[in-house]
């Protein structure tokens, strides 16, 4: 009889301590950040950011992964044949060829929420202006749906919400 709960609870034991060792080894979260990297990141969200066509920068020049994941996105909305893009997993209406979508080549952004849903989503909501349509997501309140990729973020979703 002894052996009988003996070998479950060990077994549960053992799959519970699995998965926290790959939870903290994949997706670690830095609790101990500076105090001036806190005060950076104040301002990091009050700058408005802009990215054109003809002057696109291949390396991310932001000091953040998330907001890099977000740069990479309107990266790839203005030239989806940019750099990365094709590697990076975003989600395939960016890759779409229509000229009836109209495709902006201008884009900015300013940073004005960064929800944490988990542990491994995040939400990066924007104030966002473009040159074109683009199925209503490059202009207004922009949400970027941000998901781990290795050791850096990835966009997975991109949606639009009005106030």
């Amino acid at each position: 009889m002894l052996k009988k709960i003996i070998i479950p609870v060990v077994a549960v034991i053992v799959i519970l301590g699995a998965a926290y060792w790959i939870k903290n080894k994949y997706y670690p979260i830095n609790t101990n950040q500076p105090a001036h990297q806190q005060t950076n990141s104040q301002k990091f969200e009050e700058q408005t950011f802009t990215y054109d066509l003809t002057s696109l920068q291949e390396k991310c020049q932001l000091n953040s992964e998330m907001a890099c994941a977000v740069e990479l996105a309107v990266k790839c909305t203005i030239n989806p044949d940019f750099n990365g893009c094709k590697d990076a997993k975003l989600p395939n209406f960016i890759f779409m060829s229509d000229p009836s979508l109209q495709r902006p080549s201008q884009i900015s952004f300013k940073i004005s929420k960064i929800k944490p849903i988990t542990a491994d989503l995040v939400e990066i909501h924007t104030q966002s202006t473009c040159n074109g349509n683009w199925f209503g997501l490059c202009s207004g309140n922009i949400i970027y749906v941000l998901v781990p990729n290795g050791e850096h973020w990835r966009v997975k979703d991109v949606y639009a919400i009005e106030l």
